[in-house]
């Protein structure tokens, strides 16, 4: 496969991820509102209808912001602080609320979090670390010194089959899909601003990965 090509492919499933993402709350505002057209005088129903909306109003908008931040050019803004990515990040996992996180985003992360592209890629890593957590759980962050460690806990907290090798860039294109792109292009965007993300330990219950320059 060209470069050429590795890249449309990339983008391509890039492309499928975020659409698939975002399409679940968009189509539950849309059921929302024809609900609410459907509930004529009903004011239980109206308020079951608004409720619905706002609520997948806020996923929605909650989704395209930590896309935006991982992905997109908006997310090297310097002006872009670990504070900002706490609340991108809790209003992600707000949604179905199985998932916190638990960590002082004005501490020391072990990496200066003005360094250009740090905030973005640890955006991704939260993420990343949210996919470990099937059954709900905690998210944290921590100081390793040179590093910034992120860990997970929670029930049957578990690294799915070729998120390693796709993080590490050892997946081809070819061999990518929707559910493993994510990893692949973080580990690309990691790379671009002389960062690396990697995994760091698998336990019962736990996984942790580290961002180091």
């Amino acid at each position: 496969m060209t470069d050429t090509k590795k890249i449309a492919a990339i983008l391509e499933l890039l492309s499928s991820r975020i659409c698939h993402d975002v399409i679940s709350p968009i189509g539950a505002i849309n059921n929302g509102i024809e609900f609410m057209e459907d509930a004529g005088d009903d004011l239980e129903s109206i308020k079951q209808a608004s409720e619905l909306i706002a609520h997948s109003a806020q996923a929605a908008a909650a989704r395209v912001q930590a896309f935006r931040i991982a992905y997109g050019a908006g997310g090297r803004d310097g002006n872009i602080k670990p504070e900002d990515i706490q609340k991108a990040f809790g209003a992600l996992c707000r949604g179905d609320g199985k998932i916190r996180q638990s960590w002082d985003p004005f501490s020391p992360l072990g990496i200066d979090s003005k360094r250009t592209g740090f905030c973005k890629v640890l955006m991704g890593a939260l993420m990343l670390a949210a996919e470990t957590l099937p059954k709900g759980g905690t998210v944290f962050v921590d100081d390793g010194k040179d590093k910034t460690i992120i860990r997970t806990e929670g029930v049957d907290a578990t690294l799915r089959e070729g998120v390693e090798n796709a993080l590490n860039g050892d997946t081809s294109p070819d061999d990518l899909d929707p559910r493993l792109v994510h990893p692949y292009a973080l580990g690309l965007i990691a790379k671009s601003y002389g960062l690396e993300v990697k995994l760091a330990n698998k336990g019962e219950n736990s996984v942790s990965f580290e961002i180091s320059a």
